[in-house]
């Protein structure tokens, strides 16, 4: 693909501002969000014109516990996710065209229960062929060894203009080591930044699938043996990052063992599950939103019931379809 110019005239403006200050309060809750000023968007447009930087600032750390473990993330200010989405609204179009259609941490149209019905899918009706083998892998500590200038490199790759770039290493900078989990398009250059190993492992003879979610891959294949390659060549091409896997990785029979995907056991020829804690827990507090909710309410709040109506038939829907009530 050629490289893209002339993008920094079209960040710079107040529309893209404008546009930016919406995507902001379209992902917060009600209480959270930040009724529209022109003349704030005004200031923080010519900030943005001329100190960058200084827009960016440094974020504030905050620690969140997360399956069993404790994640460090980096929260910018709220000029400073303005900044950011105003680049990322011109700019993040160009960098998904040059991430493959098989990542699905973070992107529109994708995220992890589209991930769960692939698999499902995949399982369920190559069990036998092409998905008769999975290798699965995690990175360790992803996010905080991406490599800055790699990462810069990689966007070299895809815009002309310096004063772009300038922008993206301004936020790229900004964080003390690696990628922030909690920067609006993180994620989007952690999967631009592992492209190339996804194309090096597609690569591989008798490789029939792979999915990545964040830093979870899943490689599927008829035989064991390209898995063995596949795992073989991922680690040499991580160890050249600065990356390692973890010691958790398999190689296993789908038709004995439950692939695990964002929280989801797929099995073929048996139900899908979720984890077991994860099953209850989801049950306890659905138990505990509705605890008092009429019929009506109900029926008003389906859109949060998806996990509910993606597992263990036997349990789930909750909802039909139709949008009938099915608990009595």
């Amino acid at each position: 693909m050629k490289r893209v110019g002339y993008l920094y005239e079209q960040i710079m403006t107040a529309d893209n501002v404008r546009k930016a200050w919406e995507n902001y309060n379209a992902h917060r809750p009600i209480c959270r969000r930040v009724e529209f000023d022109e003349a704030r968007a005004a200031r923080i447009l010519e900030r943005m014109k001329s100190d960058f930087v200084g827009v960016i600032g440094r974020p504030r750390v905050k620690f969140i516990r997360e399956s069993g473990k404790l994640r460090r993330l980096q929260i910018p200010a709220f000029e400073s996710c303005i900044a950011q989405l105003a680049l990322w609204n011109v700019c993040g179009p160009f960098v998904e065209r040059r991430i493959h259609d098989n990542s699905y941490s973070s992107r529109k149209g994708k995220g992890g229960h589209a991930l769960v019905r692939k698999v499902q899918r995949f399982v369920h009706t190559k069990g036998k062929a092409e998905a008769r083998y999975c290798l699965y892998f995690d990175i360790s500590k992803y996010y905080a060894h991406i490599d800055k200038r790699i990462m810069i490199d990689r966007l070299r790759n895809i815009f002309k203009d310096e004063r772009v770039i300038g922008l993206f290493a301004a936020v790229i900078d900004s964080t003390d080591q690696g990628l922030s989990i909690g920067y609006p398009f993180s994620h989007a250059l952690a999967n631009l930044y592992l492209s190339p190993l996804y194309y090096l492992i597609n690569s591989i003879r008798n490789i029939s699938r792979v999915w990545v979610y964040m830093d979870n891959w899943l490689v599927f294949s008829r035989f064991k043996a390209p898995l063995k390659r596949a795992l073989k060549s991922a680690r040499a091409y991580l160890r050249g990052l600065g990356c390692t896997i973890k010691g958790d990785w398999q190689i296993f029979p789908t038709a004995s063992r439950a692939v695990k995907v964002c929280g989801v056991r797929v099995m073929s020829g048996a139900a899908d599950m979720l984890y077991r804690r994860l099953w209850r827990r989801t049950v306890r507090n659905f138990a505990r939103l509705i605890r008092g909710l009429g019929e009506a309410e109900l029926l008003g709040m389906r859109s949060r019931l998806g996990w509910l109506d993606l597992i263990n038939r036997r349990f789930a829907p909750i909802f039909n379809y139709k949008g009938e009530y099915l608990w009595k």
